[in-house]
């Protein structure tokens, strides 16, 4: 069964623009039923997509998400 991934978007931060990656993460996804797909962050917090590494510490580990470099400090 393919799981429902939740898209969060953050300010700051946009979907990876690079087609490898998000399809490597999304299948990694798929095998791990939904949950990150790195073994990086410690698994104190939870590890379902998105993971609370992203939520609450703005890392994204996997590569799904990354910063939009085109947003500068005075437009945030």
């Amino acid at each position: 069964m393919i799981p429902n991934i939740k898209i969060l978007r953050k300010s700051g931060w946009i979907i990876n623009p690079n087609d490898e990656i998000v399809n490597k993460v999304l299948n990694g996804l798929i095998e791990s039923e939904g949950h990150c797909p790195t073994n990086v962050h410690n698994r104190i917090g939870h590890n379902q997509c998105p993971c609370s590494a992203y939520i609450q510490c703005d890392v994204c580990y996997c590569g799904l998400y990354v910063k939009d470099n085109n947003i500068t400090n005075d437009n945030k």
